[in-house]
C-alpha cells in the first residue's frame, strides 16, 4: 500500500498542475490525477511521481 497522500500534499506546496506533471513526466493527466487521488496505483507511476515531487519512497510505502 501507499500513502499518496504524501505526494497529493507535495504537489501542493509545490503549487504544480496536474497537467503541468504531466507534461513533464510525459504521461497523461488522467493518469498523474487518478495515481495522486489513490483510484489507479501502479508502482511505476507512483515512483515517476515521487521522483519528481522529491519524495522517497519509503516515506509513501506501508
Amino acid at each position: 500500500m501507499y500513502r499518496i497522500e504524501i505526494l497529493e500534499k507535495k504537489r501542493l506546496e509545490k503549487g504544480l498542475s496536474y497537467t503541468e506533471i504531466a507534461d513533464k513526466l510525459g504521461m497523461h493527466k488522467v493518469t498523474v490525477s487518478r495515481t495522486l487521488k489513490g483510484t489507479t496505483l501502479k508502482p511505476r507511476t507512483v515512483k515517476l511521481l515521487a521522483d519528481y515531487l522529491g519524495v522517497e519512497m519509503e516515506r509513501i510505502v506501508q
